[in-house]
């Protein structure tokens, strides 16, 4: 019997059956990795309640060297904020002087 309506259902529940197979298979690699990732998510959560008691006892301990640490950590970030927002108006600047040239040219017929 050679019908190939036979045959394509065949290659059809064959295809249904791998696929079925590689999503068992895909749902337990999922798995695994959730469950890799749980653990890693508790390791870094303890990590990091260590890290912030650690700092809390430096603080305590040592008052004013904290507390200059932050205001040079304060002074830095302002100054590269105010760094950044001056060299963004600058440029602002020389782009409405090039446009305002720029008007200026065609207006004279310059170009």
């Amino acid at each position: 019997m050679n019908d190939p309506i036979i045959a394509t259902l065949e290659q059809a529940e064959s295809r249904t059956g791998e696929a079925a197979r590689v999503w068992e298979s895909t749902k337990e690699k999922a798995s695994a990795v959730a469950g890799e990732a749980a653990h890693a998510w508790e390791n870094t959560k303890g990590k990091a309640s260590e890290v912030l008691q650690s700092s809390e006892r430096y603080v305590r301990e040592h008052p004013g060297t904290s507390v200059l640490g932050v205001f040079g950590a304060g002074m830095l970030v302002g100054a590269l904020v105010a760094w950044s927002v001056a060299h963004e108006q600058r440029d602002d600047t020389a782009a409405s002087i090039h446009r305002f040239l720029a008007g200026l040219g065609r207006k004279l017929n310059l170009d």
